[in-house]
């Protein structure tokens, strides 16, 4: 017999702060396609990718834009998260994000690797592909390509692969790995304490890095039943 289950979907999104133009009418009118398109999943709490430290501050954003006193930002967030909670009359915006100090930065394990085992670095690293949002490219064409199920995979390959990259006693990779698992469990365990009952459908706007380790979680968790974002957009 089939249980009943709070619902969560992950949206893979890119940082819109890192991109020029999206102010524009054309942009801000595909921002809100995307809004539209989501409002029909009906979440009934929007999850971010921000710490808990800064709720009350992201809060305080929210309830200035509900009274119409803020300009949105170009963040995700905040045009994204935002938006859908005013269109479902939602109190508040709930941050589940954790940045801790990892052992070593991501950068410097790539520099690591491609030094000291160049073979391996072409493996991992050749055919690691980000789609762009190009000039011609909708913002909702973007989004499926970022929730692309075989992409996220390949994504997901990717962060595994990384625990190969030092020897035995000298787990270089692990020493950033190790932080994104953690951060990830840590998310994985925030939304879950969202759920509050069966009815509870959660929506979680994060890097598109995450969705993968995150659903998983969820997955074997068996504490929710997960929705798939293609299915919406």
């Amino acid at each position: 017999m089939n249980v009943e289950k709070a619902k969560v979907l992950v949206l893979g999104t890119f940082h819109m702060a890192e991109h020029e133009g999206l102010y524009s009418n054309k942009r801000q009118t595909e921002i809100e396609e995307l809004v539209s398109k989501l409002v029909n999943f009906k979440p009934t709490k929007i999850a971010v990718e921000k710490v808990p430290e800064d709720s009350v501050f992201t809060n305080e954003k929210y309830r200035q834009y509900k009274l119409g006193t803020y300009n949105l930002e170009m963040n995700e967030i905040f045009q994204i998260g935002f938006r859908l909670g005013v269109r479902l009359g939602h109190e508040q915006i709930y941050s589940v994000d954790w940045m801790g100090d990892a052992d070593m930065d991501y950068g410097e394990i790539e520099k690591w690797v491609k030094v000291n085992q160049p073979d391996l670095f072409n493996e991992i690293y050749n055919d690691l592909f980000v789609p762009e949002l190009t000039k011609n490219k909708r913002i909702i064409d973007y989004y499926k390509e970022l929730n692309d199920p075989i992409w996220l995979n390949k994504i997901h390959k990717h962060y595994v692969n990384i625990a190969r990259i030092g020897d035995i006693n000298n787990y270089i990779g692990i020493k950033w790995l190790s932080w994104w698992y953690k951060r990830n469990l840590i998310m994985f365990s925030n939304l879950t304490r969202l759920i509050r009952s069966k009815e509870d459908r959660i929506l979680f706007i994060v890097g598109a890095s995450h969705p993968a380790i995150v659903n998983q979680f969820l997955k074997e968790s068996e504490a929710c039943e997960i929705v798939q974002p293609l299915s919406y957009l």
